[in-house]
């Protein structure tokens, strides 16, 4: 009985990074089969919640990494959820805080995985694609936070966007940013939402310069890692 589980347990954590990959997919693509703002948000913090969840067991090769990383997403979740009933803004602001450190801390731990490979395995690439999903992530928390602070930050298209009217729940924003942080994270510009205070349009910038970089620095290494194995075989 034993052998089968430690098998299925393997199996799990050699490929954490794919789960985590796929899960990173999940609150983006639930949008458009989203009918109304209660469902919105109960799917996209279930969604989410599921992210974190699995972003533990991600980096949890070392017990004092995942203790760390469990107690952020105890931390984002008791936030999350009592800010629903108490609908308090302070609640929310400080979850976001949050969530933002633990997705940074993954980031963080993600990429120290990416540069200790030595060779481009499976593992490594998809620890490096969950890198570039995370910062839309983290950016689009941001966006959230800095809309609170500041309702003028960012221009919504109301044709396309409908009004969230003033004391709903700041996470009905969060589907409109991590669409519109992925639309910057890839540069595609479409203008359907825009920064509209200097602050808004310089992180928003930021993102777009990070998000090339990111994709420029990261495959060239991948590459690198790949040539360096080819030569170490035909050298040996």
């Amino acid at each position: 009985m034993r052998a089968p589980i430690k098998k299925i347990q393997e199996f799990l954590f050699k490929n954490r990074f794919l789960f985590l990959f796929i899960s990173l997919l999940v609150p983006y693509l639930i949008h458009p089969l989203i009918a109304t703002e209660v469902a919105g948000l109960v799917f996209l913090d279930l969604s989410f919640s599921l992210v974190l969840i699995v972003g533990v067991f991600a980096v949890s090769e070392r017990k004092h990494i995942a203790i760390t990383a469990m107690a952020l997403v105890l931390i984002a979740q008791a936030l999350t959820w009592t800010s629903h009933a108490v609908s308090s803004h302070v609640l929310i602001l400080t979850g976001i805080a949050v969530n933002i450190i633990y997705l940074g801390y993954t980031v963080t731990l993600l990429l120290q995985h990416v540069i200790r490979s030595r060779t481009p395995t499976s593992n490594t690439i998809f620890a490096a694609l969950c890198i570039y999903l995370l910062l839309g992530f983290i950016w689009a928390f941001l966006y959230s936070f800095m809309q609170d602070l500041d309702a003028t930050s960012f221009y919504f298209n109301p044709d396309l966007f409908p009004a969230i009217p003033k004391g709903k729940h700041l996470y009905s924003y969060l589907y409109y940013f991590i669409y519109f942080s992925f639309e910057v994270l890839t540069t595609l510009g479409l203008g359907d939402i825009m920064p509209a205070s200097s602050w808004s349009r310089m992180v928003a910038s930021m993102e777009a310069v990070l998000g090339q970089l990111y994709l420029v620095v990261m495959v060239t290494y991948l590459i690198g890692l790949h040539l360096n194995e080819r030569n170490s075989r035909h050298s040996s």
